[in-house]
């Protein structure tokens, strides 16, 4: 009879046990609903075509350097060295923006700029990913972001620079003044989701997007060849 006992409270352990974990199961569920829209891996993106390529190069690093320094700050920064105190106190002397990561895009870690922007360039940036939003929205998709990967740059920084990209000019780069940035070509981040999706078909739809926009008259692009960068310069 006591064997008999024990039996039964052990299975009754063992059940409560199961439902638990079921409930914990059904629990995770609910909390991580499914993503709405199509995996970007479902759906077929056109090929840039050979007016694409051309409107993705008509301005050259030299034109983005004009730009840039004649619309952002009046000179390069020497080095880091300029940026000791708080990134308020920082963004304050130089009249910059800081840029964080938000829905749109992501900011890994900088080797070789800092995350400074003057005000028109980074809100530039927040209207490119709101742009791409939609145009996933309308495709169908997934919410994704993209990834830069170079914002502002010191003279020290460029130098440094030099030494692993063959992009890098000696002298001088848009970099220096505020309203250049790199994207990086083919990496994004499904929303809520940290590991990357490497993709041409989301590069082609931001691209399409930059090309819209420099067409507007809001930026010049510059896809290049040997980095895998989208150069972006605000006007």
């Amino acid at each position: 009879m006591i064997k008999r006992e024990k039996r039964y409270r052990l299975r009754k352990i063992l059940v409560a046990a199961l439902i638990v974990s079921l409930l914990g199961v059904l629990i995770l569920k609910a909390c991580s609903p499914t993503p709405k829209g199509k995996s970007i891996d479902k759906l077929s993106v056109p090929v840039l075509s050979k007016d694409e390529k051309r409107a993705l190069r008509r301005f050259n690093n030299n034109y983005h350097l004009e730009i840039a320094r004649s619309k952002g700050l009046k000179k390069p920064l020497n080095s880091r060295k300029d940026d000791k105190e708080s990134a308020e106190a920082f963004c304050d002397r130089y009249d910059l923006v800081e840029i964080t990561d938000n829905e749109y895009y992501e900011i890994p870690h900088l080797r070789n700029s800092q995350p400074y922007l003057q005000e028109a360039a980074e809100e530039f940036l927040d209207l490119l990913g709101e742009r791409f939003c939609e145009q996933l929205e309308e495709l169908g998709l997934r919410k994704y972001r993209f990834s830069i990967s170079s914002i502002l740059r010191t003279l020290e920084d460029q130098k440094s620079l030099r030494k692993s990209n063959v992009n890098a000019t000696p002298n001088s780069s848009s970099h220096y003044y505020g309203r250049t940035f790199d994207i990086v070509q083919t990496r994004y981040f499904e929303r809520g989701n940290s590991t990357p999706v490497y993709t041409y078909r989301l590069r082609n739809i931001l691209l399409r997007e930059l090309i819209k926009l420099q067409d507007e008259g809001k930026c010049y692009v510059l896809l290049e060849r040997q980095t895998k960068c989208i150069h972006v310069t605000v006007r």
